[in-house]
This record gives structure tokens, C-alpha cells and sequence, in this order.
């Protein structure tokens, strides 16, 4: 991939931008309550493994929800959100469940078996789907005929730039349909719905409740991020 060292520089004179890549999982789900969350489980990242969440109250406010202060700063640089907070984000995983947790916040999603748009996208080899170029091709192309399939999804983006300029790609490998639930301090959010826009980033999430694999790849400029 020219232009781009891939990971942390690994000297003083690799000033070039940097290839910062995310690999694992984004969780989603609204509720009745009108309460949208968004879920990372990253086995895989510059930071050694770990999960954020990131929360859309009803009112509208967006927060920031993760473990550390690095993570806390380098998401809360790239993503827009009114509150930043620090409390530890726990993910729980079987084939068929996720459940992440913190202090206040109980998320269930109960997985669907990997149906056709699963299947399509693990048509592609994995070294194409990762490809910057292709990923602009599908964003282009694919986009408009996968959104519907979601449930709507107009806002999908899988290119885009984030909040402080950085180039972002999303390189998609797998989405499984789920049912949801969720307590915010033991009280019951009620049903899942179709999400509203949240506005963390330039992408939104598909409206319905899923867990997309993917690997999430932002350049950035060393001493820049």
C-alpha cells in the first residue's frame, strides 16, 4: 500500500502518514426509550484489546464511553461527543450472544444465524476488502443496493474523513442481524427499534440492531493524533 506505513512508526524519520487499524466488531441497537448505543470490541488495535461504547441519549447528547485515557482521547478526537467519560467497558462473547456492560449499561444481543449479505460479503478476499481503493469502489457502487437491505442505512458510509480531517476506511467482513435488549441502571429500555441518526461520526450505523465485523483504518500523521 504506498504512502502509508502500517501500525506505529517504527523510527524518528517515518514521518509519513500511518495506517492506525481497528480489528474486530461494532455492536449496535435503539430502543423504545429512545437511547442509541454503539458498541467496539477491538481484540485487535494500536492499543492493545479493548471496547468503548459510544451513547446517544434520547435528548440528543452523545457520549463517550471508554476505559482509558488514551483511548478516551484518541476516539473522543476522531468521533463528536458532548460528554466524555471514563469507566470500564466489559464484552462477553458466544457464537450466538454479546453482552456488554458498564457501570449503568446492560446490552444483549442475541445473534442471528449469518444470512445472504453475510455470505456476499465473505465472497471477497480478505486482502481486496481491505484495500483503501476497493473500499471506495463499494462505497460508491455497493452502498446504494446493500442500504435497503438494512433497513433503510442512507447514512452508511464505509470512506469518509472524521472530526479533526483524518482519512478513515471501513473494511466490512461480516454482518449478523440480532434482537436486542438493554437496562440503564436496571431500568428496562424497552423494545428495539429502528435507530435515528446518532452522529458520532461520518458513518452511521445500520438502523437495525447488528454486529458488523470489521476493520476500521485511520491515517494519521505521527505527533498529529
Amino acid at each position: 500500500m504506498r504512502g502509508f506505513v502500517v501500525g506505529r512508526p517504527r523510527s524518528l524519520t517515518d514521518v509519513g502518514p500511518v495506517l492506525e487499524r481497528f480489528d474486530g466488531w461494532i455492536d449496535g441497537a435503539a430502543f423504545a426509550s429512545g437511547d442509541r448505543f454503539v458498541v467496539g470490541r477491538w481484540p485487535r488495535s494500536p492499543f492493545g484489546p479493548f471496547a468503548d461504547v459510544m451513547w446517544a441519549r434520547p435528548d440528543g447528547t452523545r457520549v463517550l464511553i471508554a476505559p482509558d485515557e488514551r483511548i478516551l482521547g484518541f476516539v473522543g478526537a476522531h468521533y463528536s461527543f458532548e460528554v466524555h467519560t471514563i469507566a470500564p467497558v466489559e464484552v462477553a462473547v458466544s457464537p450466538r450472544r454479546v453482552r456488554a456492560t458498564t457501570p449503568e449499561l446492560e446490552l444483549v444481543l442475541e445473534l442471528d444465524r449469518p444470512g445472504p449479505i453475510s455470505e456476499l460479503l465473505a465472497l471477497r478476499p480478505r486482502r481486496l476488502r481491505m484495500m483503501p481503493g476497493w473500499i471506495a469502489v463499494e462505497d460508491a457502487i455497493l452502498r446504494p443496493i446493500v442500504g435497503p437491505l438494512l433497513g433503510g442505512g442512507s447514512g452508511i458510509r464505509a470512506r469518509g474523513r472524521t472530526r479533526v480531517g483524518a482519512r478513515e476506511w471501513y473494511a466490512i467482513h461480516a454482518l449478523r442481524t440480532a434482537r436486542a435488549r438493554a437496562t440503564l441502571e436496571g431500568n428496562d429500555l424497552g423494545p428495539a427499534v429502528l435507530a435515528r441518526p446518532c452522529g458520532f461520526g461520518f458513518s452511521e450505523f445500520p438502523p437495525m440492531p447488528a454486529a458488523v465485523g470489521v476493520t476500521s483504518q485511520i491515517e494519521v500523521t505521527p505527533g498529529r493524533d
